[in-house]
């Protein structure tokens, strides 16, 4: 029986650990230092369920439309290809991963639209949960009931025009309404 032991990841800095006060071995904590060592190779015949090199051991990500709350919350571009709205859709994506990083935000994905009906479409969606009852629901509903847990947090035609970041705190007020947005940060009303 092979023993496993711990590997720091030679593509990462090392965390600091409790006891670090700052100093240590001359390195200023925010250095990076030198490389961890790679622990050296074991002999063994069975494939490591974690080799970073080895691509047969790799495993896709769970996107399974938030079964178990996985992948949850997470949010969803939708944008008009046609009307060259790529770069817009990244810069949100972007902006919206530096503001919520994983776990607060997931996944968001970018939905490239150029059929003659999505013409102009620039949606932002978000997905908190799916209730088992929706999920197992094979009627269709009207209006917002079809969306089976997802929330139309954007569109450019109701909205008239693309978001501002600060305009997307609507997500920060459903996934996380006490964190601080600094100086962009609008007060959260509350519906009396």
């Amino acid at each position: 029986m092979a023993t496993t032991s711990l590997q720091a990841c030679a593509d990462c800095p090392a965390p600091p650990s409790a006891s670090d006060s700052g100093v240590h071995s001359g390195v200023r904590r925010g250095d990076q230092g030198p490389p961890p060592r790679p622990a050296p190779a074991q002999s063994t015949s069975a494939v490591k369920q974690d080799d970073v090199l080895d691509p047969s051991t790799f495993e896709p990500p769970q996107l399974n439309q938030g079964e178990d709350g996985e992948e949850l919350p997470r949010v969803v571009i939708e944008f008009c290809d046609r009307c060259r709205w790529l770069h817009r859709a990244t810069w949100t994506q972007t902006e919206l991963f530096l503001t919520f990083p994983p776990p607060a935000l997931h996944s968001i994905t970018l939905v490239p639209r150029n059929a003659p009906e999505t013409g102009g479409r620039f949606r932002v969606w978000l997905l908190r949960y799916r209730s088992l009852e929706q999920e197992y629901d094979d009627t269709v509903g009207k209006g917002k009931e079809r969306w089976n847990g997802w929330e139309l947090v954007w569109d450019r035609k109701i909205e008239r025009g693309f978001p501002e970041m600060k305009d997307l705190q609507r997500i920060r007020n459903i996934i996380a309404p006490s964190q601080d947005l600094g100086h962009s940060d609008k007060p959260v009303k509350v519906r009396a």
